[in-house]
């Protein structure tokens, strides 16, 4: 859930690896798990994903 609401920031990748206290690989892992369960394209796609369910405030 933080990664999905962070894909939807101007955050880099690495930049949220900081912030979620992993490494930019394991960021990387959980983009391309939820692209492929969201059936998405890119992070633009999650980051709509991410707005439609409400998780943005």
């Amino acid at each position: 859930m933080e990664f999905l609401c962070l894909c939807a920031t101007e955050l880099s990748y690495k930049e949220m690896a900081v912030q979620m206290n992993c490494s930019p690989r394991t960021v990387e892992t959980y983009r391309d798990a939820l692209m492929q369960k969201l059936d998405v394209k890119g992070r633009v796609g999650l980051a709509i994903y991410a707005l439609k369910a409400g998780l943005m405030h």
